[in-house]
């Protein structure tokens, strides 16, 4: 439950992606095998900005995405957060044992976490939802998680 409440605290920060920093990129740009680092600036007036920015797996990095998946059925209406989230822990948990070779809940190395459509997003048509995977003590990987059965 821990993990569960800590990843939906960290993709509520990946959410807040600003794509105005050099190399930063939006969550929804994201392809599966990408590591990314988060970045904390702020704008000339003072504003918080957190930036995702894609790095080389061989580098220090917090997250790598393993799955990229649109909401299925999406249609015009919001499906709402509680939809979402439960589709994402489902499709990610999923996924997650086909990308590292092990289920989540068996990892000893890793944790999911995931960011899905605001509802901001899903009126401009992002459905997209992401899933990472983060070191279960919080620092950082480095190298690939694919096929390691961690």
């Amino acid at each position: 439950m821990a993990s569960l409440v800590r990843g939906l605290l960290a993709a509520a920060l990946v959410a807040m992606v600003a794509s105005a920093c050099s190399g930063a990129v939006p969550s929804s740009a994201l392809k599966v095998g990408d590591c990314v680092n988060h970045t904390n600036t702020t704008d000339a007036d003072g504003n918080a900005i957190d930036s995702t920015v894609v790095v080389a797996c061989s580098q220090p990095h917090e997250e790598e995405v393993f799955s990229v998946f649109a909401y299925p059925n999406a249609t015009s209406a919001f499906p709402g957060y509680e939809a979402i989230g439960a589709l994402e822990q489902t499709r990610c948990e999923a996924d997650f044992a086909d990308y590292v070779g092990v289920s989540w809940d068996q990892s000893d190395a890793y944790t999911i976490n995931y960011v899905g459509p605001t509802e901001q997003d899903w009126a401009a048509g992002d459905h997209a939802i992401v899933c990472t995977l983060d070191d279960v003590n919080g620092g950082k990987l480095t190298g690939s998680a694919k096929g390691t059965a961690r």
